[in-house]
């Protein structure tokens, strides 16, 4: 009988502003999804960032050779559809839940920066599991 490890942690909770969530350390997951929120008629943009360094970087500032982080691509569980992780995904007014499925192959730490923000907020949860 297989068996499910699951963890869940709030990234971006109720986020009305630009900036970076809490860092998630992934290295034990084989599969990484997130649970994106919008309320307040959001009109932002988020940006999956993740790492292969041995300790947390600072999300919060440029990717570097001492700071190493990236973007990370993603896809809609809705439609299937890529997003690069430089484009990020748009929200423009209308809230909702979108499932998203994170490319992390070999990843260790994960966040979610919210790079725009007109109006609105973001809640996103990370949920990570393994079958056994």
């Amino acid at each position: 009988m297989e068996t499910r490890t699951t963890t869940r942690q709030i990234i971006l909770n109720a986020k009305g502003a630009t900036g970076v969530g809490s860092v998630m350390n992934v290295a034990s997951f084989k599969n990484i999804m997130l649970e994106v929120a919008t309320a307040n008629s959001a009109n932002l943009t988020i940006n999956i960032a993740g790492s292969f360094a041995v300790d947390a970087p600072t999300f919060s500032s440029s990717a570097s050779l001492t700071n190493p982080w990236f973007y990370i691509g993603s896809y809609n569980l809705a439609d299937s559809s890529l997003v690069a992780g430089s484009t990020g995904y748009g929200f423009t007014g209308t809230d909702g839940v979108k499932g998203l499925l994170v490319n992390t192959d070999g990843l260790i730490w994960l966040n979610v920066i919210v790079t725009a923000r007109a109006a609105g907020d973001v809640t996103v949860t990370g949920i990570c599991f393994n079958n056994h």
